[in-house]
């Protein structure tokens, strides 16, 4: 190999960023460039109070830092700033004689890059791209406007540079904001950066001094810069020579406290650095400059996260842990025997982590170590946890049916389920202190402990090594004994069954479908062809009733009166009051509402006295006007 590209590329390494230099903390970058002044001329200087009671005390500066030799006037140095060369040109012209097609400079790396910049420039207009001189702006302390990808080749209305060259009033509000780019390069006027002088103050130095105490503090104070901000104040080229300049460094990452050093550094020192920053290539100079690191401290490892939690699950582990301040990543180790050692699992930037793939029944020891440049940190507080199946899911579908003296049971299996348990109570939404059955692997069971006339609730539980999943939804029975009927009607049919044709009513029509009935709601519920058939009232005549003949005088006996919806499908369109023997037993009764739907069947028990007669008078009475009452059996038991 040559021995010069290796003295070139041994001397690159040797300038790049120190280990755990803060500067690659660094999230946003400012940069304002003032004119034509060597440091000589501001520091200590009475003229410039704020730079050197303020900003000096504070912020890093550099002694030695100059512009590259011999390039002036002020076009070339910006020019070097963006893309580490002067491309050749040694004049302050406009864009239209000195704009370069190359993509090779810096906010397109940026773009590339996916990190957004954006200039600010006072006293332009922000409706153009501003590739002329107006009021105290000049295209020469620009170097954004000279790249023909920036500008569409010079044309003043090209939206990106529109969008990206912006007047210097909109930063305030950016900052305010904190909608701020990325990288923010800030050009103030002729007068303000101290190329003129300017009335009333009518001192360059002066005119740079107030304008750095007016807006600096702004920048300091905003959350772009307080959250990993850094900003470089330079001047483009010094005076009868290369300088030094000024390089003022002010940074939550700097070391501050008026540090200064006497390093040789350039504008290529600059571009570097937010090259580094950034981590995009080097360009020209850049490559071959010293960043501006040893401005920026050096900090030692982080320390341990000072603690660390860790959750077990079905062959995982979940872990988090405490933000270490300062540190870049966080080592997960673990560890089958507490105290360690402790192997490596996994290297992260976030505050947590699940380890997967364990075995469950094994107990796993866990640390965490920070980590930055600088190095790794000691370990956390060790945390354990010991993964295991997870629980179940809760069954889905529970019914219950009731018989006499029995309620039977069925659900939908859980996935993962090993056994069943059902629990019982007698209070609508529990609690279900009552074990009916545990250790069940079928989805089925009949519970034979209950009392007839008594209302039982129902949950069942899934069980597996991992726990007891949430309850299934509820279910409800009550028990009775069968029906021993004496006289039963098919209202509005024939005969079917034990049940007798339509006979012994007073008005009303009659009506029928061929739609399925669901009995399942029903506790001995009549043939589905009772359900089908129905007697109801006449437009004109919406009330009837039935006389039930041949019975008992005086003797007791149960009522049971069987309905279906067939015909309305909500709640409320049908409502009807039941009597029986002159005795109101249901107000405002509604079929839809009380079977959960049309088409479901349910019934009514009630218990009576025959009459002197012998007889039972069920009467029906419209509550609603556009419905008329209905009925589908009447069932008399003993």
């Amino acid at each position: 190999m040559d021995i010069r590209i290796l003295s070139v590329l041994v001397c690159a390494l040797l300038m790049t960023m120190p280990a755990g230099a803060q500067v690659d903390n660094v999230k946003t970058v400012f940069v304002v460039v003032m004119e034509n002044h060597n440091w000589s001329q501001f520091r200590g200087a009475a003229n410039a109070p704020y730079i050197n009671n303020t900003l000096l005390p504070q912020a890093s500066h550099a002694e030695q830092y100059y512009n590259p030799p011999s390039l002036h006037p002020s076009l070339p140095n910006y020019l070097w700033l963006e893309a580490g060369t002067n491309f050749g040109i040694l004049n302050d012209s406009d864009p239209s004689i000195n704009h370069q097609s190359t993509t090779a400079h810096l906010v397109t790396q940026l773009k590339n890059a996916g990190v957004s910049w954006k200039t600010y420039q006072e006293d332009i207009s922000g409706t153009n791209c501003p590739l002329t001189s107006v009021n105290k702006y000049a295209p020469k302390h620009n170097p954004f406007v000279y790249f023909d990808d920036v500008t569409n080749t010079n044309d003043p209305n090209s939206a990106y540079c529109i969008a990206h060259v912006r007047p210097f009033t909109e930063m305030a509000a950016d900052l305010q904001n904190n909608t701020v780019a990325q990288y923010v390069f800030i050009t103030p006027n002729l007068c303000d950066d101290g190329h003129d002088s300017c009335a009333p103050v009518s001192d360059p130095i002066r005119q740079t001094d107030n304008w750095l105490a007016a807006n600096v503090p702004a920048i300091l104070n905003s959350t772009a810069y307080q959250t990993g901000g850094a900003l470089f104040i330079t001047w483009d080229e010094g005076v009868g020579g290369d300088g030094p300049i000024g390089m003022i460094v002010l940074s939550p990452y700097a070391k501050g406290g008026g540090y200064s050093n006497s390093i040789h550094y350039t504008h290529g020192s600059l571009l570097r650095t937010v090259e580094e920053i950034f981590g995009v290539s080097l360009l020209g100079d850049a490559a071959v400059q010293t960043d501006l690191s040893d401005l920026f401290s050096n900090p030692g490892p982080p320390a341990a996260p000072a603690s660390l939690s860790a959750i077990p699950g079905d062959s995982s582990v979940a872990l988090s842990w405490a933000t270490s301040t300062g540190a870049n990543s966080y080592n997960v180790k673990r560890s089958l025997t507490t105290g360690g050692p402790y192997g490596p699992v996994t290297s992260v930037t976030t505050t947590n982590f699940t380890d997967t793939g364990l075995t469950n029944g094994t107990t796993y020891y866990y640390v965490v170590t920070a980590s930055n440049a600088s190095g790794e940190s000691g370990n956390s507080p060790e945390a354990s946890a010991t993964p295991n199946v997870a629980p179940p899911p809760a069954p889905t579908n529970l019914t219950a049916t009731a018989g006499n003296m029995q309620v039977a049971l069925n659900w939908t299996a859980a996935a993962g389920a090993v056994s069943y348990q059902v629990n019982r109570g007698t209070t609508n939404g529990g609690p279900y202190g009552t074990v009916v059955a545990s250790g069940l692997t079928a989805t089925s069971v009949t519970d034979n402990t209950v009392v007839n006339g008594t209302t039982y609730y129902y949950v069942v539980v899934a069980v597996n090594s991992g726990g007891v999943s949430p309850n299934s939804n509820q279910a409800s029975a009550t028990p009775a004994a069968a029906p021993n009927p004496v006289l039963e009607v098919n209202a509005g049919g024939g005969a079917v069954g034990g049940f007798a044709a339509d006979s012994g009513f007073s008005g009303g029509q009659t009506g029928s479908t061929t739609a399925s009935i669901d009995l399942s709601g029903a506790i001995y519920p009549a043939p589905q062809a009772v359900y089908q058939t129905w007697r109801t009232g006449i437009k004109k005549s919406p009330n009837f009733s039935y006389t039930l003949s041949g019975l008992a005088a005086g003797s007791a006996y149960s009522l049971r009166l069987h309905f279906a919806e067939n015909s309305v499908s909500r709640s409320g369109a049908r409502k009807f009051d039941v009597t029986v023997n002159g005795v109101k037993v249901l107000s405002a009764f509604d079929v839809f509402a009380a079977a959960g739907g049309k088409n479901k069947a349910v019934i009514k028990g009630v218990t009576t006295t025959a009459n002197a007669g012998g007889q039972i008078v069920v009467s029906f009475t419209a509550v609603t006007a556009a419905q008329d009452p209905i009925i589908n059996g009447i069932e008399v038991d003993y």
